[in-house]
């Protein structure tokens, strides 16, 4: 429902501009497209700004893809000097990835299909969701217990669960290229397509933490693990995740001009 919203308030802004302008080069027509690509799944409503430039503004949004596994559970609050048990719980992680944007295209010539890209997506800052789905038998998650991902202890909440992030910027800024027109000129219907970056900044990864006054989420930094402790694994991920500042974009697009 909220995505069908954002995509209304897109066309809502565009649709009187190209009312009040059918004899210039100003918003003097609307589109709408679809696209699927890395970004996920977009709906965009698109109008020209002149004669060289198109701006477009939509959303898009990624299925929400699940996957989990069996974690091993840690015994104490003392993350540091705890211990394993043999008992292991279900965890799963979940993508979250839905966006607004608003680009514009601009082209060389009037006649170019070639364009170049800059604008931005904006959306949640949670990139990736992870928790366990259920408590062990012996309750130990509930007394100050955590989860075991490569190695790294993840501590549970006083019911029991323990929440894993990886945040980016809810802002992102996109530079790119492209094929094609969102608001086709001479046809009722084109294809384009486009190639780029989101810089979504350094991405982070959070686990619970105890202290509210902070949100009760805390950053889990690689340089505090040991890399020749048990949780080397969970400590070159994090790094990895950390060192992925821009995220690229590559998309097809059917595009219908509606006047």
């Amino acid at each position: 429902m909220k995505k069908l919203s954002m995509l209304a308030l897109s066309l809502a802004l565009m649709l009187p501009l190209g009312v009040k302008a059918q004899d210039s080069e100003l918003f003097n027509h609307v589109s709408l497209g679809v696209s699927l690509g890395t970004d996920g799944i977009g709906f965009e409503a698109a109008a020209p700004i002149g004669r060289y430039v198109q701006a477009r503004t939509g959303i898009n949004f990624m299925p929400s893809f699940k996957y989990s596994d069996d974690v091993k559970i840690y015994t104490t609050t003392d993350l540091n000097t705890g211990s394993e048990v043999d008992e292991k719980v279900n965890a799963e992680g979940k993508l979250n990835m839905v966006d607004w944007k608003l680009l514009f295209d601009f082209y060389p010539s009037t006649k170019s299909s070639f364009h170049f890209t800059a604008g931005f997506y904006l959306g949640k800052e949670t990139l990736v969701k992870g928790k366990n789905t259920e408590v062990d038998s012996e309750g130990l998650l509930l007394n100050g217990g955590a989860i075991l991902i490569g190695g790294q202890p993840f501590g549970a909440n006083n019911v029991g669960t323990a929440n894993i992030e990886v945040r980016v910027n809810s802002f992102k800024p996109y530079l790119g290229i492209g094929f094609g027109r969102a608001v086709p000129r001479n046809h009722r219907f084109a294809v384009s397509c486009d190639l780029g970056v989101q810089f979504w900044g350094k991405p982070k990864v959070y686990s619970w933490d105890d202290d509210i006054l902070h949100g009760g989420m805390k950053e889990v930094n690689y340089k505090d693990i040991d890399e020749d402790s048990s949780a080397s694994d969970a400590r070159d991920a994090i790094k990895v995740i950390n060192s992925i500042s821009v995220y690229p974009v590559l998309n097809i697009r059917i595009n219908g001009r509606i006047f």
